[in-house]
């Protein structure tokens, strides 16, 4: 009886042993051959762990290239998994299990660059110190959006091209409820143009609450690049009439004197007003050879 018990035990621990998982490659494994790989990841979030004494993050060569027990026995590029010649789904994947920030913005499976088949190391590089994007420049994103680069060539635009300002200053990637990654809108233009931030006791509608176009600023100012001053979408009165008909006592009191003028030569406050509900100029009395401002147009309002 002792002897079939043992033989039992012996059975059993063997066929334990056959199907243990294969302990992990060591970081050392591969590095033996890639030694190049570590130097790359130093110093940056990436670092492998075996590298460092008080990494907080696990993070091996085996995090992101799958296969290794494999590719040990048989070294192949065909047997190794590798993020830059993965489909884009499954680099994601990859990229998830850290980075979740992308996922609890709704930005995975609404991101247009993830429809057009792109993975994350589609722009960003890993194997850089410190990992980035690989390019913010607009020659970078140009690949993809050539029809945008062209505006930037335009009589009035954003410094892109200096160098002042990269894609980045404007577009961040916060999930589908930002289909063109613009981060929030107008109040992304003002994160520049404070001057134009207000608050104002009389704001412009196209500015704070009523948007033509579909999103403040962009209803009157084309952000990539437009051949009017000012990035305008339109040119003189065009701009205004687009939203606002020619008042008709400018045509017809006082000889017509109001539609002598254009529009921004009256009301200069185009953003807001800090005195005047029809954003008037507040010194438009002496401008047009008038009374004083209080009394111009039978009364500032």
């Amino acid at each position: 009886m002792a002897v079939l018990v043992c033989a039992a035990a012996w059975a059993a621990a063997t066929w334990c042993y056959a199907q243990a998982p294969a302990a992990p490659v060591a970081d050392e494994d591969c590095l033996g051959c890639h030694d190049t790989m570590a130097k790359t990841l130093a110093g940056s979030p990436h670092r492998l762990s075996s590298e460092v004494s008080d990494a907080r993050v696990k993070v091996a060569c085996v995090s992101c290239h799958e296969g290794a027990s494999v590719h040990v026995e048989d070294p192949s590029k065909e047997n190794i998994g590798n993020p830059a010649r993965q489909p884009a789904q499954s680099v994601n994947a990859i990229c998830e299990t850290c980075h979740r920030a992308h996922r609890e913005l709704d930005n995975i499976g609404f991101d247009p660059h993830i429809e057009s088949g792109l993975a994350c190391v589609s722009c960003h590089s890993v194997h850089s110190n410190p990992p980035a994007l690989v390019d913010q420049a607009t020659r970078f994103c140009g690949k993809c959006h050539a029809a945008l680069v062209t505006q930037f060539g335009r009589t009035s635009t954003h410094p892109v091209n200096e160098g002042q300002v990269t894609c980045l200053s404007c577009h961040d990637f916060t999930g589908k409820r930002q289909p063109n990654f613009g981060a929030g809108s107008q109040e992304n233009c003002l994160s520049c143009h404070t001057a134009q931030a207000g608050p104002f006791p009389w704001p412009h509608e196209a500015v704070s609450s009523y948007y033509p176009q579909g999103g403040g600023c962009v209803a009157c100012h084309s952000p990539h690049g437009s051949a009017n001053d000012r990035l305008l979408t339109r040119s003189g009165d065009g701009l205004c009439t687009q939203c606002h008909g020619v008042p008709a006592l400018h045509r017809t009191q006082h000889d017509g004197i109001g539609s002598q003028f254009a529009c921004i030569e009256c009301h200069s406050d185009i953003h807001g007003s800090d005195n005047n509900q029809a954003l008037l100029d507040a010194n438009l009395g002496s401008k047009i050879g008038g009374t004083p401002a209080s009394c111009y147009c039978h009364g500032a309002n």
